[in-house]
Order: C-alpha cells, then sequence, then structure tokens
C-alpha cells in the first residue's frame, strides 16, 4: 500500500469489518478507539494483526470515522 487512494481503501475496509464483527468504532479526540464485542476479542485481534501497523495512520482512521459520524466528542 503505497498511495494515499490505496491506504484511504484499505482503512475504510478495516473500519466495515470491524463493524461487521459488531465492534464499536469511533473517533475520539484525536484518535480512535475500538471495542470488541464480547467473545469476538481474538478474532478482532486476528484481523488488526492482519491490517499491520496503524500508528502512523491515525489521523486517516479519525477522519474515515468521522465522516460516518462515528465520533466520541470530548
Amino acid at each position: 500500500m503505497d498511495d494515499l487512494s490505496s491506504i484511504r481503501k484499505a482503512v475504510d475496509t478495516l473500519i466495515n469489518d470491524l463493524l461487521a464483527l459488531g465492534c464499536e468504532v469511533v473517533a475520539v479526540g484525536r484518535g480512535y478507539c475500538i471495542t470488541a464485542p464480547e467473545g469476538r476479542e481474538a478474532t478482532v485481534k486476528v484481523l488488526l494483526a492482519g491490517f499491520g501497523p496503524r500508528d502512523h495512520l491515525l489521523d486517516m482512521f479519525n477522519e474515515a470515522l468521522r465522516c460516518r459520524g462515528l465520533v466520541i466528542e470530548i
């Protein structure tokens, strides 16, 4: 994933996959929070590991979640 369009698409896909698993995924402040439903923690952990490092994409995840209205204002 080198180009910005591919990265944005991958972020959107991960968010969709997390939501499909029943996770609560929200932008919080300048970051974001993922809460796995009880009993699905291992599945979520595997999904996130498969995506790879996300720290450098913090702003992109936050923006994508805010655009979807998935935000908690603090």
